[in-house]
């Protein structure tokens, strides 16, 4: 059942980005990764799963500006890169001596090795964070996977994301922050 929520979402949010860039779903591939995934992460979170049972995610090679970010300044990680992207998160974790208790898994990422992670506590709880490589700190951005997927949805529902004129996705900070920390009380990303 949460499965399909989050299968639900992700489909809309992709729906949603179709709306401006009309070839943005065909490039990242078809899904059905599901036993590459438990090879990966034997414990995929069911938001990996949504993701990656729908799409294989856009590949580093990728040199389309309009097809290239999943979201403005960060593309979704290709399953076929993600064990080398979990790699450099682990990495960036280690350097700036961050050992966070749980699971940081990463989604998004971007030509600087900044990171969007998925976020699961000792206890359980999980979220959607931001981790910059120059401060290695995992700052929350989203309540839950739940919101994150919502959140991102609203964010082209309300016109916060649009096309710059070189085809580039990219948003309206200030909207941006309003609709996120309107969405995600808790997330101390949007009250800085």
């Amino acid at each position: 059942m949460h499965t399909n929520k989050l299968t639900e979402q992700f489909q809309e949010y992709l729906k949603l980005s179709a709306e401006l860039r009309p070839d943005y779903i065909a490039s990242l591939g078809k899904g059905g990764n599901e036993a590459k995934i438990t090879a990966v992460l034997p414990e995929t979170p069911e938001l990996l799963k949504a993701i990656y049972s729908t799409v294989s995610g856009t590949s580093s090679e990728e040199e389309e500006p309009s097809l290239i970010e999943f979201i403005p300044g960060y593309r979704l990680i290709h399953m076929d890169e993600y064990e080398e992207e979990m790699k450099v998160l682990a990495g960036i974790l280690e350097e700036k001596g961050q050992h966070p208790d749980g699971i940081i898994l990463p989604i998004l990422t971007n030509y600087g090795s900044d990171f969007i992670c998925y976020y699961k506590s000792a206890e359980g709880v999980e979220q959607v964070c931001d981790l910059l490589h120059d401060f290695g700190d995992l700052i929350v951005m989203y309540d839950s996977p739940d919101k994150f997927l919502e959140t991102l949805c609203e964010f082209y529902k309300q016109e916060v994301y649009f096309l710059d004129e070189e085809g580039y996705l990219d948003c309206d900070l200030v909207l941006e922050g309003e609709v996120g920390a309107a969405l995600n009380p808790d997330a101390k990303y949007w009250s800085e």
